[in-house]
């Protein structure tokens, strides 16, 4: 079983700090809203979020939207080998139902991103597609490390053990009830720190250049299903 944990994901509403600004409220006009039900995002506020601690880090929304949109509905997604987390900046766990089909129109994400956050689950009602939970990181992977006796846990992070393809492929075990935990950046600029780098037992660095979140996971999640080998077992299944 394959665990993705996006780490520090640059998802949040508009924060007080900024929500009374003019430029803010022009925006939130035009979106027929307050200040504090819309997403943080880069490309209409960047100029404001320079008062913010952390600029850097924060309001990119489309990171999360693109390595969601590669994680999903995959082979191995569809199989029930593949789990998706969502760790917030204030530490907060956003837990991804498998089935959940996400628009694919950015905006229409961003909604459905906007009422997530504001509720703590969609949809309001029934069966929860996405829903924030009452855990924080270091809970979580010790839930899931207590799945199994063994189990890998690993953060994908510039300056880890180079890790070509090939070498994780040997890295990974080819049992698939073994669980496999990956913690993937999901913020633009910056470092994770010490204390969360310490929750993971391996750091891996998958490329000598630093890699779009998307790409880091769609090569381990290329890899692990090759380990597995996923294809052969859905179509023997027929």
């Amino acid at each position: 079983m394959l665990h993705i944990i996006l780490l520090n994901c640059a998802l949040e509403l508009i924060p007080s700090e900024i929500s009374a600004l003019k430029q803010i409220h022009k925006y939130a006009s035009k979106r027929n809203k307050k200040p504090g039900e819309l997403l943080l995002d880069q490309t209409y506020h960047g100029r404001e979020m320079t008062r913010l601690e952390n600029a850097e880090q924060r309001g990119r929304p489309d990171i999360v939207f693109h390595s969601l949109m590669t994680l999903l509905e995959t082979p191995l997604c569809k199989s029930g080998f593949l789990t998706i987390h969502l760790h917030l900046q204030d530490d907060r766990i956003i837990k991804v139902n498998p089935e959940v089909r996400l628009p694919r129109n950015y905006d229409r994400f961003t909604g459905l991103i906007e009422q997530l956050l504001l509720v703590g689950r969609v949809p309001p009602e029934g069966e929860p597609l996405l829903e924030v939970t009452r855990t924080d990181l270091t809970r979580l992977v010790s839930e899931l490390k207590h799945e199994r006796p063994v189990v890998q846990s690993m953060l994908a992070i510039e300056g880890g053990k180079k890790t070509p393809m090939n070498s994780l492929l040997n890295l990974l075990p080819s049992d698939s009830t073994i669980p496999v935990i990956v913690g993937v950046g999901a913020f633009p600029h910056g470092d994770f720190g010490e204390e969360l780098k310490q929750i993971f037992d391996t750091h891996i660095e998958l490329d000598r250049e630093v890699m779009m979140a998307w790409h880091v996971c769609a090569e381990i999640l290329w890899v692990y299903s090759k380990k597995i080998e996923i294809i052969r077992r859905r179509y023997s299944s027929v």
